[in-house]
């Protein structure tokens, strides 16, 4: 089994950048005619600068390297809070309907919860 070579596990890499980078463009193409929704303008200006960073990965930049990298990072990093974020248990999404607590509340608890709305109501009055 024969091992890439330095150059070539390079080119691998650029390739890949810039497949992201036009897959991420098309995607927010796609969203500018309407066909998908939540893609704006900060993520195609993001996916152009992706592309462009394939291209000076291709053209031997080690800073467009780096930068590649630091911006998939990010991305994924934001893709997974936001998964993390939406994601609730399925018994928590029925309690939240229901307006029910998991345990029963306390005395303190009741007392609170009258301060809170309290204030809530002044504030929006006056």
């Amino acid at each position: 089994m024969r091992h890439p070579s330095p150059a070539q596990r390079l080119g691998r890499t650029a390739n890949l950048v810039i497949f992201l980078g036009l897959l991420y463009t098309v995607l927010h193409l796609l969203g500018f005619l309407g066909l998908l929704h939540g893609y704006h303008l900060p993520g195609l200006v993001i996916a152009l600068g992706l592309l462009g960073l394939g291209y000076g990965i291709r053209y031997g930049s080690s800073a467009c390297l780096y930068a590649a990298m630091t911006v998939c990072a990010g991305l994924s990093l934001y893709c997974g809070v936001l998964v993390v974020s939406a994601w609730t248990p399925y018994y928590m999404q029925l309690l939240q309907q229901e307006g029910a607590f998991p345990l029963p509340m306390s005395r303190y608890g009741v007392l609170f919860l009258r301060q809170v709305r309290g204030r809530a109501t002044q504030k929006r009055s006056g």
